[in-house]
């Protein structure tokens, strides 16, 4: 019988790329200034994390996996030690084999060969590596320093390890083989003895020959520490009870893995053999009493409570394919359209009953979808210590000082908005420490700290996400900006741009101002691909620069691509959408300002403020005008940006699916979707930026001709 093994080796390579990123975060904190104690703890988390990709790639035979990792665990092992003293070329050398044990783990999976640049990088580690490990000058282990663990002496009574290890009857099903943890346990241990129970059958036929009716009990010996012993089982922890009992465990420890394994008197009798558990202890856990033991030093992990690796206790996140939770939100959605028209026809019966029935029924639909969108939230931290090593490397790489600081990691956004701003956030931060951040020297001259100062922030602001990108350094060259721009005939020498449109410029198409194409920028594309991915999010980035002093950058992003709260009008008896976050008031137009005094301007004085605005009739080529029709006005808000919208009638607000427009739409200026409405028919979603864009410059184009 063949047993698919690609939902486990899918699970773990997601696996192992999360423990190899946890080992990316904390090799980098490794190079700030951690105190001691705070540097050994990294160092044992880095140690957990190699050996637990280590022992499941053992268990798919994946050698390389394996050969790469057991050197990195054994230089781990000797820094925690202290043989090995850590040093910068050693971290470096850890980043590097990182980058390769994630390569190994993706082609191992895909069951592709190994091509010769990792094959190369791989040997170029295991010499560096072995340079430490075989270096006497590297060994500095000072007389009272000593290993923290002891082989255990066999002969005395309780220095035995035991494992109750409980396979689920569906765990060949999901692709995973009891047989094979234990394999890789006898090469770790010492004298490994195992004890294999049978499920007892009543008859002949419940027997099912691709279900697991064994249950194990392990003995052994190690001079290992408990935590590693249970990371050896951590591929297995949610199909299996896995109790870890190290020597002279206490005693309600003990007597709760007899009784869970389920035959009793077979488990003591198994035990008494193997001399490891001292009688008085057996005979307590016979008789289910209670046995007080006498006061001991014991090791460190004697005294910790066992592990216990349960389904239902120990699993506090539960992973969830992205197509899946796709669907789910797809259905929502069509449950919020239908629930719309629902309610519209129960308005139409006149039923106060039914109507208020579906008024509940509409805030039990709003609840689900409210909850179904968190699910695909996610924070942007995450995200954002990624760049860590980005910032690590091309400093190093330019010969410059960064010092990367992040603000708001915990601020949640869609899970779309993660995957797809990763890119541009790359492009952004590599062009801030090349352009931006200058060199050591120049800095010193300029009367600067010579690191430099890199800042991504997050935040929520007027309905949207904001992502900031600030840097220290030398900020934008306005002169140099605006005379390439012109040698690319991206503006003509006659014409005068606002400080804020110069700085956009940098956004055009195959615009640089590097002098040289070098591997990190120069050629102009990155920064043209970053307005592209941001406008396809229906989002904006603006750009703000001080010479001398710095620039930020900052990208708005919607809270959700999919089902949104809106806010619905008319204009011509046509239903319009926007998201009701960038609305902060609605006014009657005559109330505000006499129809005479607008007929001709682009602008009204509302409280003082001058407010652009755009007449949506007039933008939509609508000539004819509905008799008896009171306009409205709509102040909208995005970012720092404030415009008004005269529109026909307001309908007020209104859940709101996003559905994408068609091929033949795309590229449209000021529309962004389209929604249907309970009475069936589309209603368009507006794009508010580029309509407070349109408004601005219809205003700013009449006040330089007045």
């Amino acid at each position: 019988m063949s047993i698919d093994l690609s939902a486990a080796v899918s699970t773990f390579v997601s696996e192992s790329k999360e423990l190899l990123q946890d080992m990316e975060d904390g090799l980098l904190e490794l190079e700030t200034s951690l105190i001691d104690e705070q540097k050994s703890e990294v160092i044992n988390s880095i140690f957990r994390a190699i050996h637990t990709i280590k022992g499941s790639a053992g268990i798919f035979g994946f050698t390389r996996i394996v050969d790469l990792t057991h050197l990195v665990e054994t230089t781990l092992d000797e820094i925690r030690l202290g043989t090995i003293t850590l040093d910068n070329r050693l971290i470096s050398a850890l980043l590097s084999s990182r980058d390769v044990i994630e390569t190994l783990v993706v082609l191992s999976a895909q069951e592709s060969e190994v091509d010769s640049h990792t094959k190369n990088k791989a040997k170029d580690l295991a010499a560096i590596f072995n340079d430490y490990l075989d270096d006497p000058h590297s060994h500095a282990m000072p007389s009272e320093i000593q290993p923290t663990t002891q082989a255990p002496h066999n002969s005395a009574n309780n220095t035995l390890w035991h494992i109750f290890f409980i396979p689920n009857e569906n765990v060949y099903r999901n692709g995973l083989d009891p047989f094979a943890f234990i394999n890789f346990l006898s090469q770790e241990v010492i004298d490994l003895h195992v004890n294999t129970y049978t499920k007892t059958l009543n008859t002949t036929d419940m027997f099912d020959p691709e279900s697991n009716y064994l249950s194990f009990h392990l003995c052994f010996a190690s001079n290992k520490s408990e935590s590693e012993i249970a990371d050896i089982f951590d591929f297995i922890k949610t199909e299996a009870i896995i109790k870890v009992l190290p020597p002279k465990a206490h005693f309600p420890d003990l007597k709760a893995a007899c009784y869970e394994f389920g035959d009793v008197a077979d488990i003591l009798n198994m035990l008494r053999n193997t001399n490891s558990i001292d009688d008085p202890v057996l005979k307590a856990i016979a008789d289910n009493k209670d046995y007080i033991q006498d006061p001991e030093p014991t090791q460190s992990t004697a005294g910790s409570s066992p592990i216990t690796h349960t389904k239902l206790h120990q699993s506090k996140t539960l992973r969830v394919e992205a197509l899946k939770l796709d669907r789910l939100i797809d259905q929502v959605g069509e449950m919020v359209i239908t629930g719309a028209r629902t309610n519209l026809l129960a308005h139409e019966t006149g039923n106060e009953t039914l109507i208020e029935a579906m008024a509940l029924l509409e805030r039990l639909v709003e609840n689900i979808r409210d909850s179904s969108l968190k699910l695909r939230m996610v924070q942007i931290g995450e995200t954002f210590n990624k760049f860590k090593r980005v910032v690590r490397d091309i400093s190093q790489e330019l010969g410059k000082e960064v010092e990367l600081t992040i603000e708001g990691a915990d601020t949640e956004l869609d899970k779309t908005f993660v995957e797809k701003v990763s890119d541009p956030l790359m492009h952004i931060i590599r062009n801030a420490i090349d352009h931006g951040i200058e060199p050591p020297h120049v800095r010193l001259a300029n009367n600067k700290s010579v690191p430099g100062h890199l800042k991504l922030k997050a935040y929520h602001d007027s309905g949207s996400i904001v992502i900031e990108i600030s840097d220290d350094g030398c900020g934008l060259d306005k002169a140099k900006i605006l005379k390439r721009a012109t040698e690319k005939g991206l503006i003509s020498a006659e014409q005068s741009l606002p400080d804020k449109e110069i700085n956009l410029l940098i956004f055009a198409p195959g615009f640089t101002t590097a002098e040289n194409i070098t591997n990190i920028s120069g050629r102009g594309v990155g920064m043209d691909v970053v307005k592209r991915n941001i406008e396809s999010l229906r989002g904006s980035v603006e750009v703000e620069s001080e010479p001398g002093v710095g620039s930020t950058i900052l990208i708005r992003l919607p809270l959700t691509l999919s089902i949104i709260d809106g806010f619905m009008f008319s204009v011509h008896n046509d239903n319009y959408v926007i998201p009701l976050d960038t609305v902060v008031e609605c006014l009657e137009l005559h109330e505000v300002v006499a129809e005479q005094d607008i007929q001709d301007k682009s602008y009204i004085n509302l409280r003082t403020e001058v407010l652009p605005f755009i007449r949506l009739r007039a933008l939509f080529g609508i000539e004819e005008r509905i008799a008896h029709t009171r306009e409205s006005l709509v102040i909208v808000q995005f970012g720092t940006l404030r415009a008004g919208l005269v529109v026909d009638s307001l309908k007020g607000e209104f859940q709101t699916v996003v559905k994408p427009l068609g091929r033949l739409f795309e590229g449209l200026k000021c529309i962004s979707g389209a929604t249907i409405l309970g009475s069936g028919d589309v209603a368009i979603i507006l794009d508010v930026s580029a309509l407070i864009k349109s408004a601005i410059a219809v205003y700013e184009t009449l006040e330089f001709k007045q």
